[in-house]
């Protein structure tokens, strides 16, 4: 397969590239780039072709997949040119500022019978399949989550403090609010999901940081704080029946680190080693598998789901029309 990279960002150049270089079914990798093209290093990196201009990638790959990595305001034109080119695709979260064009081009990839899938890739961490099997093995379910990814602020030029670009919290860490509830309570969306901004920053005063809730149905509930103007805090408990669980760094847990999961079951802890997982590595290679096998509805499930809550999310963070 050929797959056709656009944007160059630093998640491109750290996780994604190295784990297309280990799928043997990626034979090709063109890359486009607006801003990074001239700095883009080749090395063992099996790229095919270079591109300054997306439109001129878009006419000349023989890309099968693209994968977009961009600021968040550019994914929506670059889905639609993919998606009329008869690619699949691939998509940074959040995948649509708006649910509205969640909803309509998930829908048009479906008429196409195309693949639109969303990288929450944390979800295929080995990590994730080892915390379900400590709560089978205690008989239990997960009924609560307490999550909080927080970290320092950022440079001041950076995206994500500008509203135009699809900055702020809301819609940069919102993906992880959504997705943990889904992922933990059965693929189930919340009943209830409410969240307040508490700080705004930036040249654009935009929201830097908010704390949220969600209800699911059996009483399950999820409450998390997230941002970028802390020290950095990257972890979340899982708690049911009889089994309290506790993980650090699971939404960006690097390749190569050996993880711990914390389990206390009626009152006694013990500690489950996780070995290193590329999660991106995984996520991309069942998602090739997929498309191969013509089976990728599931991508799209999710990532309409996380859009639909995300959407809510953002609403009730509304006040006087602004997120706050």
């Amino acid at each position: 397969m050929r797959i056709l990279i656009a944007g160059y960002s630093n998640i491109v150049q750290k996780r994604v590239l190295p784990a297309l270089c280990k799928i043997l079914d990626i034979t090709h990798i063109d890359i486009a780039s607006r801003s990074r093209a001239d700095t883009i290093v080749m090395g063992d990196t099996p790229v095919a072709r270079i591109y300054n201009d997306y439109d001129r990638a878009f006419s000349e790959s023989k890309a099968d997949i693209v994968y977009v990595s961009t600021v968040n305001s550019a994914h929506l034109p670059l889905v639609q040119k993919a998606l009329h080119k008869g690619m699949h695709v691939i998509v940074d979260k959040p995948a649509f500022i708006s649910l509205e064009d969640a909803k309509r081009w998930t829908d048009f990839a479906r008429t196409a019978r195309l693949c639109l899938a969303e990288s929450t890739v944390y979800a295929y961490h080995e990590q994730i399949h080892s915390i379900r099997s400590a709560f089978r093995s205690a008989q239990s379910l997960p009924s609560r989550v307490i999550a909080t990814f927080s970290f320092p602020p950022m440079a001041e030029d950076n995206f994500r403090y500008c509203r135009e670009l699809g900055g702020g919290a809301l819609l940069d860490l919102g993906p992880y609010a959504v997705s943990v509830g889904r992922i933990f309570f059965d693929n189930e969306e919340p009943k209830e999901i409410w969240a307040r901004v508490c700080a705004r920053g930036g040249a654009d005063d935009i929201d830097i940081s908010f704390i949220v809730l969600a209800v699911y149905s059996q009483g399950r509930s999820m409450i998390g704080q997230f941002g970028f103007d802390t020290e950095y805090r990257n972890h979340v408990n899982i708690i049911g029946p009889g089994i309290s669980v506790c993980v650090q760094r699971i939404f960006s847990t690097p390749p190569d680190m050996e993880n711990e999961i914390h389990i206390q079951q009626n009152n006694k802890g013990r500690v489950i080693a996780v070995p290193a997982s590329d999660n991106f590595l995984i996520f991309l290679t069942r998602l090739i598998d997929a498309i191969k096998a013509g089976d990728y509805e599931a991508f799209s499930r999710d990532l309409l789901a996380d859009a639909s809550a995300l959407h809510r999310l953002r609403a009730s963070a509304l006040e006087d029309g602004v997120c706050r």
